[in-house]
């Protein structure tokens, strides 16, 4: 491959990663926001609370860390794992593993604190406590779980000719 069809790719994946974070995170505002009510939540990460700028807020960091996601993972190394959907698949899931890791245990929290905040101030689930903490956690991770998936199915989608998804407006030939 020539250093321009080498840098064509790059960029294609580059754009799949941006683009598939965009869905995946629809997906995942979707259970955040549905289950939790969790975007004016996100909205107050940068000083407004409300669901309208917590959704730009989510977006603008899905598309990123979507964009991170083909950084990341567009090495050699890799190069069997994005040959077929499967591997894309798990690309994705450990990608966003590693975020709800990174963003819920490190991040999140330091954003909290810089607000001034002493806690979360999300709507405990039926059972407040424990139980809600729990449950808290799990939607996140589940929430986290999705992106991941709809992540990686995008992005293979955009990348791999034979990951095409029938009712997407895109053409499978050269990708």
């Amino acid at each position: 491959m020539s250093q321009t069809g080498a840098t064509a790719t790059a960029d294609r994946r580059w754009r799949a990663g941006a683009l598939g974070g965009l869905v995946a995170g629809v997906a995942m505002g979707v259970v955040l926001h549905g289950i939790l009510g969790l975007m004016p939540t996100i909205g107050a990460l940068v000083g407004v609370e409300a669901v309208l700028v917590g959704w730009a807020v989510h977006l603008f960091n899905s598309a990123l860390f979507g964009a991170l996601f083909a950084a990341v993972f567009d090495r050699a190394f890799f190069d069997d794992l994005r040959a077929d959907v499967g591997g894309c698949l798990s690309l994705g899931v450990v990608h966003s593993a590693l975020l709800g890791v990174i963003t819920g245990g490190l991040l999140l929290p330091t954003a909290i604190a810089l607000e001034g905040a002493t806690s979360l101030p999300v709507p405990t689930l039926p059972v407040p406590g424990l139980t809600a903490s729990f449950e808290f956690g799990a939607v996140i991770a589940v929430a986290h779980l999705i992106y991941g998936l709809v992540l990686g199915r995008v992005f293979a989608a955009l990348t791999l000719a034979e990951g095409a998804i029938g009712w997407l407006p895109f053409d499978p030939v050269d990708r």
